[in-house]
């Protein structure tokens, strides 16, 4: 006999994922939305920069979290689709919540196969003058949507980036993830320490001494490190100790509109400025 569902279980039942021709449909209806999560600066706390987190707004209400439809569009060719949609709604609220004002850069994820096509420099220079965001207040993080086999390709790529004058990332470092010795030689600025090595330095002693050499040769490159998945206090002292810069995570603050950066900062800063 089946068992009927009660209207409380109905509510809690998950919505299923959206299927391609919903996501493409999203895409053309403008229902990608964007989150931000600060990162701060590990010795003193200082506010530095806020990465840019694609959602999909859904047609009844609530939001499809990335994990759900970021890889089904890469997939599917329409990185750079999505890629557009997400900085042209970061640079529309940069201009409509004024957050030059905050004094904080904006790191912005970039697939690999949307760093690579061609064009996709000069568009984003010219969104990012009609918004009115410097160069040096722009950072593109290259994710790991899939091995980097070109490289040639890449490093144009990249040299053609930074002669816009902004900085590139290299995000998802850690032995599940991106390697990055064969990107190291490129004029990249920061290295992104991916949240699961930032979980398992605690108790993993692999995870520590990759860790620990992931930090040694983004120094030699001259590189900053930012260590993601920063969730309590041992574990941002533990970063600090090991040569981690900069950390975000949901010790330092969840997901926010950009409504909701201003008054972050301000809570974020007041103990701190009164030391």
């Amino acid at each position: 006999m089946k068992r009927r569902m009660t209207t409380s279980q109905v509510l809690a039942a998950p919505a299923p994922p959206p299927t391609l021709a919903g996501l493409r449909s999203a895409l053309s209806a403008g229902q990608v939305v964007v989150r931000y999560q600060p990162v701060v600066q590990l010795a003193d706390g200082a506010p530095v920069a806020v990465e840019v987190l694609a959602r999909l707004a859904r047609p009844g209400g609530g939001l499809i979290e990335p994990a759900d439809f970021v890889p089904r569009m890469e997939a599917a060719g329409l990185a750079w689709r999505l890629t557009q949609a997400v900085f042209r709604c970061a640079f529309a609220e940069w201009r409509e919540f004024g957050l030059g004002g905050l004094g904080m850069a904006l790191a912005v994820n970039v697939p690999l196969d949307a760093m690579l096509r061609r064009g996709a420099a000069s568009w984003i220079e010219r969104e990012r003058r009609a918004a009115g965001l410097p160069a040096a207040l722009l950072i593109l993080e290259l994710t790991e949507s899939r091995p980097v086999n070109d490289i040639p390709a890449l490093r144009e790529a990249v040299a053609r980036l930074r002669a816009y004058g902004y900085r590139l990332a290299i995000d998802d470092v850690g032995p599940a993830g991106r390697a990055p010795e064969n990107l190291l030689d490129m004029p990249f600025s920061i290295m992104k320490l991916d949240q699961n090595l930032v979980a398992e330095v605690g108790r993993s002693e692999p995870a520590r001494a990759f860790l620990i050499r992931a930090v040694a040769a983004a120094r030699i490159a001259g590189m900053r490190i930012v260590a993601e998945g920063i969730e309590d206090q041992p574990t941002w002292q533990r970063m600090q100790s090991l040569g981690v810069d900069e950390g975000q995570g949901f010790a330092i603050a969840r997901p926010l509109t950009a409504e909701a950066l201003r008054g972050w900062r301000q809570r974020w800063l007041g103990p701190r400025a009164a030391h």
